[in-house]
């Protein structure tokens, strides 16, 4: 299976709970994070995947996220 995380009051229907406390977790193709507190990082995770970690560390900085 896929390695994820969910809303806190979902995680309990992860088959793997392993990385269910983790804010963002990405596993191939599949990116997950944990709710609307973690948006930000979750929209870089998708960036990074798609566009590369030097895209996504430069909107980072861009938007004061680092």
């Amino acid at each position: 299976g896929k390695k994820a995380t969910a809303f806190p009051a979902m995680c309990n229907k992860l088959s793997d709970p392993s990385e269910a406390e983790s804010r963002v977790v990405v596993d191939g193709k599949l990116i997950t994070s944990r709710g609307p507190g973690t948006s930000i990082e979750f929209a870089l995770a998708i960036v990074e995947k798609l566009l590369g970690r030097e895209k996504a560390l430069e909107i980072a900085k861009a938007m004061l996220v680092v």
